[in-house]
């Protein structure tokens, strides 16, 4: 049985051991979620890039887009040619249609992209805390295995010397 006068200095040791692996455990399970939770708001951030990146570029092709309807509308009038019917008007309505569908592309590519990065900053928020999750564990599983070190130590173990019959245990 324990009784005071074993505390060694071996055992201060071990319990300032003990002290150090648990802050260990913690700090670092927090400092990786840290770390993860900094990487997520830096998805994030690049996430809203991307899709302002894409309402740029398709606000630039649908102003290319008309800027090339005009132009083919004034080369039709200065040819002589009616722009506002037959022909020349499909003409001008294939232009619009190919310059929207590809600034709707560049829509659809940029929240892609920002779709993409969101689902990273997700899996990284996750594994930031799982990270402390472990930490957390680690600090539990040092204070277990230090305490069943102490406990076999000093008396942790039960030994029955005389057989199965309880009346002739040591006490």
């Amino acid at each position: 049985m324990y009784t005071g006068i074993e505390w060694t200095l071996g055992n201060a040791l071990t319990a300032a051991s003990l002290g150090m692996q648990v802050v260990s455990a913690v700090s670092r399970g927090s400092q990786q979620e840290s770390m993860a939770n900094y990487q997520a708001a830096q998805a994030n951030a690049d996430a809203q890039a991307e899709r302002e990146v894409a309402q740029v570029n398709a606000d630039k092709i649908r102003k290319a887009t008309k800027s090339q309807q005009s132009s083919a509308r004034s080369a039709l009038a200065a040819s002589g040619v009616v722009a506002d019917a037959g022909t020349p008007l499909t003409i001008q309505g294939d232009i619009i249609n190919r310059g929207e569908g590809d600034a709707l592309t560049e829509l659809l590519t940029g929240v892609r992209k920002g779709q993409r990065l969101d689902a990273e900053a997700s899996g990284l928020r996750a594994s930031g805390s799982n990270a402390k999750a472990q930490g957390y564990a680690g600090a539990a599983g040092s204070l277990l295995a230090t305490g069943a070190r102490l406990g076999s130590k000093y008396g942790g173990g039960t030994s029955y010397p005389r057989g199965n019959n309880p009346d002739e245990w040591d006490s």
